[in-house]
C-alpha cells in the first residue's frame, strides 16, 4: 500500500504518514522522497546521473524492445566501470516526468522481479551488490531510482554471444573495444 499500488487507499496512507510521522517511524515521508528525485531530475544528466524513458518499451513503437532493455543495462554496467552513478528510468532526456505506466508491468512487483532478471541476465548475479533500486512516486507516476556504485571487478555487458565494455564519459556510455 504504501509503495502506491492501490491508489485510493495508498493517498490515504500517505496522508496519515505525514500527519503522523512519529508513529510511522523516522523514515522519509513518501512526499519527501519524492522531492528528492524531483530536485534530482532538476540537475540535469551527467556523468553520474541518466534518464531513460522507459525500462522495456519503445515509446515510438509502443512494443517490448530488447534494445531498450539493453540500453538500461549498458548504463548501469557503464557506471560501475566508472565513479558510479544513479539511473532513472521514467524520466524523458529533457527531464520531463513521463513514468513507468508505458512498461505496463501488472504491479510494482513484477517490475521488480523483471528488472532484478535483467540485471542476472546481462550483467550477472555478482553484480547485484553493487546495485540499489526503488520505486517513487510522482504525481500520478513511478520513476525507478536506481544507484550504481563503483565496481573494482570489470563489469562486462553481456550481449547475444559477445561481451561489451562500457564506461561514463560524460553523460554518455561509450563502449571500448581493442586497444
Amino acid at each position: 500500500i504504501k509503495d502506491g499500488r492501490m491508489k485510493v487507499v495508498s493517498e490515504f496512507v500517505i496522508k496519515q504518514m505525514n500527519k503522523y510521522p512519529k508513529i510511522f517511524g523516522v523514515r522519509n515521508t513518501l512526499e519527501e522522497s519524492s522531492k528528492e528525485i524531483i530536485n534530482l531530475i532538476s540537475k540535469g544528466e551527467g556523468s553520474k546521473l541518466e534518464f531513460k524513458s522507459t525500462l522495456r518499451i519503445n515509446i515510438h513503437t509502443s512494443d517490448i524492445d530488447h534494445r531498450i532493455e539493453h540500453a538500461n543495462m549498458k548504463t548501469l554496467a557503464a557506471f560501475m566501470n566508472s565513479q558510479g552513478g544513479t539511473l532513472l528510468v521514467g524520466v524523458t532526456d529533457s527531464g520531463k516526468v513521463q513514468g513507468l505506466e508505458k512498461d505496463k508491468f501488472k504491479d510494482n512487483d513484477a517490475l521488480g522481479l523483471h528488472f532484478t532478471n535483467l540485471l542476472k541476465h546481462y550483467i550477472g548475479s555478482e553484480f547485484l551488490p553493487f546495485i540499489r533500486f526503488e520505486l517513487y512516486p510522482i504525481e500520478d507516476r513511478h520513476v525507478l531510482r536506481i544507484d550504481c556504485f563503483p565496481s573494482k571487478k570489470p563489469v562486462f555487458l553481456k550481449s547475444k554471444d559477445d561481451e561489451e565494455f562500457y564506461i561514463r564519459n560524460g553523460p554518455s556510455s561509450v563502449k571500448l573495444t581493442g586497444r
